[in-house]
């Protein structure tokens, strides 16, 4: 079979079950299986295709044709310009999150905050992590992560791309993981972080039973946020503000329906000058703010 029959048989596969940008995906499986853009496919689609690789790129094809995403067939993707490990067990980077890793960084380029110390919670791929800490190489970047499976790849991810990240495996939700930010010179105090950023699960109870096929891909710990979608964001607020300097940045994105309620309960937990920020779509995306002196103790 040569490339350009290879090329053809993808694109039917995926037409057949409707695959939405199937010319988009059968290109992106062309170049990953047989090396072989569009340029190559027009100028070299006569050439014979080596069989093997042929035979893995056809059956890609029809595990995406199953709604299977397209970035675990390829296993990776690219976020914020860099490439990324993903696969079963870890949320997959989308464009949306750019917004809050452009935002954080816009925040850092305006301010005089040298070295600064930032905490990404629910860290998964290690996307926010990894990008933040490419672009402020001074900055030591703490990324919490809860799920075994996801641990891997955030790891990998920060080796690829040659950053170095402190991990702390634990859940957000609990307090006890805020140990490992305890100030072992101050006894009962914490070292305290210029930002705390969090893509967190914010999918509503209603949301999660009526899954996308691709996204009932993705692990459900990483959607799931509750009734409502924002028990993170309460608990966020709430807990996480203890280890934040006094006029830190808390930055958090959320879905597109959920800013003026994350700004609530961002404002009524300490924290002030909280603005919504929209994505390139104009939705609502990001929900920053700035915690107030001394929030913790009102």
């Amino acid at each position: 079979m040569v490339i350009s029959q290879v090329f053809e048989t993808i694109k039917s596969i995926l037409s057949a079950r409707d695959i939405e940008d199937y010319e988009f995906d059968s290109l992106c499986i062309m170049e990953d299986y047989l090396h072989a853009d569009r340029m190559a496919i027009a100028a070299d689609g006569g050439r014979e295709a080596d069989d093997a690789a042929a035979k893995r790129a056809i059956a890609a094809a029809q595990k995406r044709a199953e709604g299977y995403p397209l970035q675990y067939v390829l296993g990776k993707w690219e976020f914020f310009g860099l490439p990324f490990r993903v696969g079963e067990g870890v949320l997959i980077p989308r464009p949306d999150t750019e917004i809050l890793v452009e935002t954080v960084l816009d925040y850092f380029n305006s301010t005089k905050c040298t070295s600064p110390k930032i905490v990404d919670l629910c860290s998964g791929s290690g996307c926010i992590s990894v990008a933040l800490k490419k672009h402020i190489p001074e900055a030591e970047v703490t990324a919490v992560e809860l799920s075994s499976e996801a641990m891997p790849y955030l790891v990998e991810n920060a080796r690829m791309n040659g950053v170095v990240l402190r991990y702390i495996k634990g859940d957000v939700m609990n307090g006890a993981v805020m140990e490992n930010f305890a100030d072992k010179e101050d006894v009962g105090e914490y070292i305290r972080a210029d930002c705390i950023v969090s893509n967190p699960p914010y999918l509503t109870e209603e949301e999660m039973s009526d899954l996308q096929t691709e996204v009932g891909y993705e692990p459900k710990m990483a959607l799931d946020g509750g009734l409502d979608g924002l028990k993170f964001y309460r608990v966020i607020s709430c807990l996480w503000k203890t280890i934040l300097k006094d006029g830190g940045l808390l930055a958090f994105e959320a879905g597109y329906m959920q800013g003026q309620a994350v700004k609530d309960i961002m404002e009524k937990n300490g924290f002030e000058n909280v603005r919504i920020k929209k994505d390139y779509g104009g939705n609502d995306r990001v929900i920053y703010g700035f915690k107030k002196p001394d929030s913790e103790k009102e």
